[in-house]
């Protein structure tokens, strides 16, 4: 693997579609897509949030849901084509990060944090005590290869994600999205991405995720199996025609 600088900007070319990409962690791979959405989309989405009846979330322990005060916030599950602009941005994601099969990934999970609203530190991977407890998910689609967050809405005051291991906290724009690599190519867990949402001061944030499980996912048999997936398999340029153009300077977070 050749060597890389601590983070870099690029546009990538996939389908002659350009993508804005800012590498926060090579290894374990943690990156932002900058203005993965449009405007309109971002507030299309945003409207299909606000005409459901978001609930309490749950935690998962050993694959119980239970009620917890680790986790503040209200959310639901929305089908990738449940509507036009669900459809809309799961084609799109397909289109602009193909190094990822969606098809694997769960539905989209809309979460509306309000002031007091948090996360504690987690992992997104999945653990059971036995295979008796696997649900269908893991049973058909294996474990969660990766977390995509799209950012809707953004507090006035708090409501980043911190991950500390990594030793950074990611703030970003509405339309623009961040990924992590929740497994090693071996399908282990990769235990440097444990993550949180800070705590709401003021304000609402409003994010909706897909998380990507492990099936058909193509990058796993070309990633080295005794280590992190490295973010350089994000990016189509490193094994076609098209090459990055690097910038300078990043957008600030």
């Amino acid at each position: 693997m050749p060597s890389f600088p601590d983070s870099i900007c690029l546009t990538y070319l996939h389908n002659f579609l350009p993508v804005d990409l800012e590498i926060v962690s090579w290894e374990p791979a943690l990156v932002i897509y900058r203005n993965l959405l449009t405007p309109r989309q971002t507030s299309d989405f945003m409207n299909l949030i606000e005409k459901r009846d978001l609930i309490a979330q749950k935690t998962s322990d050993y694959g119980n849901q239970k009620e917890t005060t680790h986790r503040r916030a209200n959310g639901s599950f929305i089908e990738h084509g449940e509507a036009e602009i669900t459809a809309e941005v799961h084609n799109k994601v397909q289109k602009r990060i193909p190094a990822l099969n969606f098809t694997s990934a769960e539905l989209f999970s809309a979460l509306s944090y309000l002031p007091g609203g948090h996360y504690s530190v987690h992992y997104d991977y999945l653990t059971y005590r036995s295979e008796k407890e696997h649900d269908w998910w893991m049973k058909n689609m294996r474990n969660r290869i990766g977390t995509l967050i799209f950012v809707l809405k953004t507090a006035e005051k708090g409501g980043g994600t911190v991950f500390p291991s990594i030793g950074t906290t990611i703030r970003i724009n509405p339309g623009d999205a961040f990924f992590w690599f929740n497994t090693q190519a071996d399908e282990s867990q990769e235990m440097r991405v444990n993550h949180g949402g800070c705590p709401i001061y003021e304000g609402r944030k409003v994010i909706t995720t897909l998380w990507v499980r492990a099936k058909n996912q193509p990058i796993l048999p070309m990633a080295s199996t005794d280590s992190s997936i490295h973010a350089s398999w994000l990016i189509p340029s490193f094994s076609s025609t098209f090459r990055p153009e690097m910038k300078t300077e990043c957008p600030l977070q």
